[in-house]
């Protein structure tokens, strides 16, 4: 929240001071306008304000960075009369590290930033295998959508303790959450074990719950070296033959840790590779920050130029962009010596700040074996060219962003230090029942500019071909909550039948321990029967 764009007012009924503010998340294209908002000093005041909101028949909606695309918040256009957006940033913000001897366990409120977190892990020789990109998320935020970054096992590499290669909320000890106590008449503070059935539905919550702080475990932090190439035709890098000496998979088996950023209408990715590498060496560039791609962060005017025709009418400069930002990034890299880095693991997972450019995303996770990976990403990208030859024959052109594409392990309850740990419920990364062997999650994203004409349609065929062709015994395809899903021509996050059948289907039959979709529902509904954490978009995912 910015307080510049917001005014101060009088609230008599809100117990701790109160004031209006908008909202407009990352991509800007969901907004609203002058909405009550507070900011809780302790869980003191949290409990007071969110049982405020429930005599008042308000919802609750925790605010962090609204870095999010999906409109699990608010919806844009909708009536915000009766939210109360409760920002935890302000001063839910602490954290103290409980262990730090060798791995460590830390605590910490779910207001802190990414950024903040992994500096304070550092300092102790403590960092995470994976997470997202952007150092300015909230804790709260990552972990409600099951927030990951790009990592499996390399070839030989074995997992250290308090390690895991899901998703940051697979590395939940214990959470504390407001809920409903039925024999108080009030909400109040609950803390859940890894281990109890309940915190199934609380680990990746999809906002349909308010977590207050989280204990997690972290393993040693571990130097990395990153590679880039743009020298990899997608023919080659994307091949239907894994067996190739620059395939994905192969990188996968080299290191672990791999990522492909791949511009439309041009022949080579960008491609990044993280190497474990203790010692330092001689060729790389030693980094002692993140954020080390600033070409990627600020935009040349010949770029904006165009951006600004293609948004005027002029959509077949389309390749001309895709072109333009492929030549950044290779120039770019060279002008900033940044083809080859080497620094702790923060310094080189971090690097999408804010000012890059504003983009929506649809999102999906597609979980089967390690060694479908490569005919996976073939398939994908077959179909990826085959739809933008055939919108372009019509002279349109929807998708003016890259593809991205990383890998990670599922959200595995053996890697946790817990005994008898469960698995998140609500996960795209939860283990498939039945189906032990599929190990991995390909993450595919395809990105564009808000309001590119065509762009929802190409989405919704994407989709639909998406949910049909990883499935049965080859993948099963899951949705990305952060991000675009259930599109429609219309729009996005309102095709019924996604919602209703696609999603929670790909959640629900046969969970190991009972956590399925229907068994998560209730868990949340038991411990807010008021809905007092809530959205339209969550009304629509789980119904009453």
């Amino acid at each position: 929240m910015n307080e510049s764009n917001s005014r101060a007012v009088a609230t008599p009924s809100l117990p701790i001071k109160s004031y209006y503010s908008d909202f407009t998340n990352w991509s800007q294209e969901t907004v609203g306008r002058h909405i009550l908002t507070c900011a809780p000093a302790n869980s003191d005041e949290l409990l007071k304000v969110v049982n405020w909101a429930y005599q008042n028949n308000y919802k609750v909606r925790p605010l962090g960075m609204k870095h999010n695309w999906s409109q699990l918040t608010i919806a844009g256009g909708e009536n915000n009369g009766n939210v109360l957006l409760v920002d935890l940033t302000k001063s839910l913000n602490k954290m103290t590290i409980i262990e730090a001897n060798g791995n460590g366990t830390f605590k910490a409120q779910t207001g802190i930033l990414m950024e903040d977190l992994l500096t304070q892990l550092e300092k102790k020789k403590l960092g995470f295998l994976a997470y997202p990109a952007p150092g300015d998320l909230t804790l709260g935020g990552v972990l409600a959508i099951g927030g990951h970054g790009t990592c499996v096992p390399a070839k030989g590499e074995t997992l250290p303790t308090g390690g895991s290669f899901g998703s940051l909320s697979n590395s939940i000890v214990s959470l504390t959450a407001v809920v409903w106590d039925e024999a108080g008449k009030s909400y109040v503070l609950k803390t859940f074990q890894r281990n109890e059935q309940d915190i199934t539905a609380f680990m990746v919550h999809v906002g349909r719950a308010l977590i207050y702080e989280v204990t997690m475990q972290v393993p040693r932090n571990k130097r990395l070296r990153c590679q880039s190439y743009v020298n990899i035709p997608a023919t080659e890098l994307f091949a239907k033959d894994a067996a190739g000496k620059r395939s994905f998979s192969h990188y996968l088996d080299q290191c672990g840790r791999a990522e492909a950023i791949w511009f439309p209408f041009t022949e080579n990715p960008w491609l990044k590779i993280w190497t474990e590498t203790p010692s330092y060496p001689n060729v790389s560039k030693p980094v002692h920050s993140p954020f080390n791609y600033p070409f990627s962060d600020n935009l040349p005017k010949s770029i904006s130029d165009v951006i600004k025709q293609i948004n005027n009418g002029h959509p077949e400069l389309t390749p001309t962009l895709g072109k333009l930002q492929a030549e950044l990034v290779s120039v770019g890299l060279g002008a900033t010596l940044s083809f080859d880095l080497w620094g702790w693991s923060k310094d080189l997972l971090l690097y999408v700040k804010p000012s890059t450019l504003r983009v929506t995303a649809n999102g999906y996770a597609i979980l089967t074996k390690r060694a479908n990976v490569q005919s996976v990403l073939y398939d994908f990208v077959t179909k990826y060219n085959q739809m933008v030859a055939a919108y372009q024959s019509k002279n349109s052109y929807p998708m003016n962003g890259p593809i991205e594409i990383r890998v990670t392990g599922l959200d595995q309850p053996a890697e946790s230090i817990v005994a008898g740990a469960m698995a998140p419920a609500l996960s795209a990364l939860r283990p498939h029942a039945g189906k032990p062997e599929w190990d991995v999650a390909v993450w595919l994203d395809i990105l564009t500019m808000p309001d590119t004409p065509d762009a929802n349609k190409f989405y919704q065929e994407m989709e639909t071909w998406i949910f049909s062709h990883f499935s049965g015994d080859y993948a099963a395809t899951r949705v990305e909550w952060s991000k675009g899903w259930a599109y429609t021509p219309e729009g996005t996050w309102v095709n019924s039948s996604v919602i209703g059948n696609n999603i929670p289907t790909s959640l629900g039959a046969g969970a190991p321990g009972g956590n399925d979709w229907n068994k998560a529902s209730t868990i949340l509904n038991r411990y807010d029967p008021h809905r007092l954490f809530s959205s339209p978009l969550i009304e629509r995912l789980f119904p009453i």
